[in-house]
């Protein structure tokens, strides 16, 4: 069971009752507060909508008497929940970049492929206005 931001085995998973998702509470909880989608779907979501997911405990190892290794500790945990949130959105807005590239291409293609048959109708056009021209003078001057 990991988590559908991070990838890590979440330490307290929860699961969403819109998409099914797996998502480390502290992670999916940023996420809702920031933008109130779905980081998945992008579907709206509320808090209201995260299902607590009971797994076995693991035993973790005390912490250090000392007070300012937890401290680092806990920076280092907002960072790195603060990193994951953006990577995902970072790769939710790289794909959704990547399907408007995709699209504008099609569509700039299609437009070049029309603007050369219209040329070559036109071109055809010309060619026969100018050959019914030469076919009556010719027929002129022949009565």
């Amino acid at each position: 069971m990991f988590c559908a931001i991070s990838g890590e085995v979440p330490q307290e998973p929860v699961v969403s009752s819109l998409t099914g998702h797996v998502y480390e509470r502290r992670l999916i909880e940023k996420h809702i507060q920031e933008t109130g989608k779905c980081p998945m779907s992008g579907e709206p979501m509320t808090m209201e909508n995260l299902i607590a997911v009971k797994t076995n405990p693991l035993i973790k190892p005390r912490p250090p008497q000392a007070t300012s290794v937890p401290s680092i500790l806990t920076m280092l945990q907002l960072e790195w929940d603060a990193l994951m949130l953006e990577s995902h959105q970072m790769k939710t807005v790289l794909e959704r970049t990547r399907e408007e590239l995709a699209a504008a291409l099609y569509q700039n293609d299609a437009a070049k492929r029309v603007i050369a048959r219209l040329i070559k109708e036109r071109d055809d056009a010309k060619n026969a206005v100018a050959n019914y021209q030469v076919g009556e003078q010719v027929q002129q001057e022949a009565a």
